[in-house]
């Protein structure tokens, strides 16, 4: 049974404009501790926790992510290219299906790409953690993060009964260092998802402490995956091994067609909400899925990535009595802030964003109006 980790890297992360646009979605934007890539950064966490890693994208995706994979000593088979986005529960079922056909008895973990963490070891246990589980119970396995507080855009996971600890075990493939640690991380029977909750509920779920943050950090056997599948959406799990075969035939228009048929869906509501064989790995560490301009400048404040106003700055950017901003300058001219607090300023070649920080989602309004008036060159 190989170990082998998916990193999905999907989307267009259009809340974080106008840096981040159709050809440089949030994945490859450089985000991440350091100034890494988001994508760039995930890999360097999870290569050589299994005997595989391999990015999961768009076609139109993949020479962008590509770039990332320099230098990692990944095989030449390291994107699995979705022939258009269909979502997470198309791409991996088509992911999971084709490390089946290579190896009958896998053992996969699901990670995003475009996520910041700060603790590399706690996440690398809690994804070893959730698939030593996955193993052991014969079935799916999710890692749940303590909230830090009670936020309404986050989906959660309500735990049950414990796992009993002593049923753990590695995966074989994983690095022995992390063992320890995974072992340690306490597991529970899942009591079912809870997406989005009111800002009352939310303090609920955090003051119960019944009820993580979902990150969408899955594990599974391969063979339990097909079959949650099958058991969910015969269709879509036949019309998958149809591309499948396709794709191994060496007829990439018929595997193109058959998928672009498919409807866009994310694998929570297709598999992991359906199924009762779900085990949930409480973890702890620093996250952020980054889904706005509020969050990056809260993760990078985090870090420490601050000047003595407390305002995060990149570029030609020069401040004057401003406090708590975040100033991004890529235009090549400078950028001057002065005489406000907790705005953030995006300025690119060919658009400016200014918004208050705590009104960042609007962003994503900005966007909607560009798509209906066609401006598709900013987009």
């Amino acid at each position: 049974m190989g170990f082998h980790i998916l990193v999905l890297a999907g989307g267009s992360g259009t809340r974080l404009w106008p840096l981040s646009r159709r050809s440089t979605p949030k994945h490859l934007l450089p985000l991440a501790p350091g100034g890494e890539t988001l994508l760039r950064s995930t890999l360097d966490r999870v290569t050589g926790l299994g005997d595989s890693v391999r990015v999961v994208t768009a076609a139109n995706q993949a020479p962008g992510c590509r770039s990332a994979l320099v230098g990692l000593g990944l095989g030449d088979d390291a994107i699995i290219e979705e022939p258009e986005a269909r979502g997470t529960g198309p791409a991996l079922a088509l992911a999971v299906g084709l490390i089946e056909r290579e190896d009958p008895d896998a053992l996969i973990a699901s990670v995003h790409a475009d996520h910041r963490v700060s603790d590399r070891d706690a996440y690398r246990a809690a994804v070893v953690a959730s698939a030593g589980w996955a193993a052991a119970t014969d079935g799916l396995a999710t890692v749940g993060l303590v909230p830090a507080a009670p936020v309404t855009g986050f989906g959660y996971i309500e735990v049950a009964a414990a796992r009993d600890p002593n049923a753990w075990r590695p995966p074989a493939g994983s690095p022995p260092d992390t063992a320890p640690a995974a072992a340690a991380l306490p597991a529970f029977e899942s009591a079912g998802f809870k997406e989005k909750p009111s800002a009352e509920v939310a303090r609920t779920y955090v003051a119960d402490g019944r009820h993580l943050w979902n990150l969408g950090l899955f594990a599974w056997t391969a063979r339990r995956f097909r079959d949650e599948l099958a058991a969910a959406a015969p269709g879509l799990a036949a019309t998958i091994e149809q591309v499948i075969d396709a794709r191994l035939g060496g007829d990439d228009a018929l595997a193109t067609r058959l998928y672009a048929a498919l409807a866009l869906q994310p694998v929570e509501p297709l598999v992991l909400e359906r199924t009762h064989r779900l085990t949930v790995v409480q973890a702890s560490f620093g996250w952020s899925d980054l889904g706005s301009w509020l969050d990056v400048g809260q993760s990078r404040s985090a870090d420490g990535d601050v000047d003595a106003d407390g305002n995060v700055l990149e570029g030609d950017v020069i401040t004057a009595s401003a406090h708590g901003c975040t100033v991004v300058a890529r235009s090549g001219r400078i950028v001057a802030v002065a005489g406000i607090n907790g705005i953030v300023v995006i300025d690119t070649p060919d658009a400016v964003l200014v918004v208050p920080a705590d009104q960042a989602q609007l962003v994503k309004v900005i966007v909607d109006g560009l798509q209906a008036s066609r401006r598709d060159e900013l987009l």
